[in-house]
């Protein structure tokens, strides 16, 4: 059947018209940040893929993805300093809304996959010698930083900006108090590299780190806790948020991984003085490491049960209608590169076979995720489609709303001045001029 001129053009019709890249930039929402994200745990996970370690090929896939990855962090975060300069205003109405705004969690998250893979660089590669060793170290300090500010920002912001109900809950909630966790285990691998420089500072970075994974699991599990709760009353979420299940596997992965690097850490530098008694035992830093693999373990068989939740969610959401493309796919990728990195960091613990193998093929679905959503993404962008804030409409924000002066109180509006219409003095009510004016 062949296409005819005007098929041709009502097609062409029917496609939205393009927008224009300022207003993409209006659009572009935190969530580009995942992409970050997503791309820099291949880069960890390439390092620490368990079967031929060392090898020119898990070489070449690490240092692909770092600069990619590092490329990325660039233009999207130019994208984002651009929006909020062209476009102030929208600063406050992303605040205001229950879900995009937990977003900005994915920022400092995401800079600490490239503060982990600049630590590879200088310890096994290494890069830069030990200036750049405190570059590194002093850069995690800004993401400590930044992510206790995203972290209790964020909910406090819940408490008081936000409209939220236990019916419309979903997982993106964990997003702003995720960022300690992954901030703790950048900590906890810096830790051991400072130690040969300053073992007072690695103490203290891994003293830091512990902390702070404590913090973000109390506050992570309460959630989960919740989060159960409400999709066995309410169901799970609808199609545009269903995706969000996987990212409890986000806080249990990176919380895991970070309890045994920081469990690792503190047996190798505790006790500062072994008198016998606790906590200046000499088995101290050993009783510190056996919990923290306690709490693990704990953590990754709590993950095999999410994903099986997630999973079933995602499979009855999607017999209902399909799950239409968007940013939410590059929520899939993070979470399941951290569950992939915790099953690795388990089978060196336990010097298990059986867990390599695992880790190995979860790594590796990672990957065929990664390229399954970057390829969706690429046309997205070129159609610029994929520009959507759900809180903002299509309009382009560029002419400033129309609001009534302040001087006039609503519902007290003094009248206009009357006008002569066909020879008559009319006044400006609506009943008057529009009969009149249909004559």
């Amino acid at each position: 059947m062949s296409s005819t001129p005007s098929s041709y053009s009502t097609m062409a019709a029917s496609r939205p018209p393009l927008k224009s890249w300022k207003e993409c930039i209006r659009h572009f929402t935190w969530a580009w940040h995942t992409v970050i994200m997503g791309t820099g745990v291949l880069s960890g996970l390439a390092n620490s893929f368990p079967f031929g370690t060392g090898s020119t090929v898990l070489k070449v896939f690490f240092m692909l993805f770092f600069w990619l990855n590092f490329v990325l962090f660039i233009i999207i975060c130019s994208a984002t300093i651009a929006r909020y300069v062209l476009f102030p205003e929208v600063w406050g109405i992303m605040l205001r809304h229950p879900a995009q705004s937990m977003f900005m969690g994915a920022f400092p998250m995401g800079a600490a996959t490239l503060i982990n893979a600049a630590l590879i660089l200088n310890q096994e590669w290494h890069w830069g010698g030990k200036s750049f060793l405190w570059a590194i170290w002093a850069f995690w300090w800004m993401d400590l930083l930044v992510s206790y500010a995203v972290a209790f920002g964020m909910v406090f912001t819940m408490m008081i900006k936000q409209d939220h109900s236990f019916e419309k809950m979903t997982a993106v909630w964990l997003l702003p108090v995720v960022t300690l966790i992954v901030a703790s285990s950048s900590g906890g691998n810096i830790a051991p590299a400072l130690r040969e420089h300053n073992e007072t500072i690695a103490i203290l970075t891994s003293g830091f780190s512990y902390t702070m994974v404590i913090i973000g699991l109390s506050l992570a599990i309460m959630m989960i806790t919740v989060y159960l709760a409400r999709i066995i009353i309410h169901g799970p979420p609808d199609t545009s948020l269903i995706l969000s299940s996987f990212i409890t596997l986000g806080p249990l992965g990176q919380g895991g991984y970070s309890l045994l690097q920081s469990g690792q850490d503190l047996a190798q530098f505790l006790p500062l003085h072994n008198t016998g008694m606790f906590p200046q035992s000499a088995l101290v830093g050993q009783m510190i490491f056996a919990v923290s693999f306690c709490g693990a373990y704990i953590l990754w068989s709590m993950g095999i049960c999410w994903i099986i939740i997630a999973i079933c969610s995602i499979v009855h959401v999607a017999k209902k209608g399909k799950i239409p493309f968007a940013m939410t796919y590059w929520g899939l990728i993070f979470p399941n590169g951290v569950f992939a990195m915790l099953t690795v960091k388990l089978a060196d613990v336990l010097d298990s076979y059986t867990f390599r193998v695992f880790g190995a093929f979860w790594s590796g679905l990672v990957l065929v995720i990664w390229v399954f959503v970057a390829v969706k993404t690429i046309p997205a962008i070129m159609d610029r489609s994929i520009f959507k804030a759900p809180y903002l409409s299509d309009a382009i924000a560029t002419e400033p709303p129309m609001r009534a002066p302040k001087d006039i109180e609503i519902g007290k509006e003094k009248p206009l001045p009357p006008i002569q219409i066909n020879g008559q003095m009319q006044d400006r009510s609506y009943e008057t001029i529009v009969p009149m004016m249909r004559r």
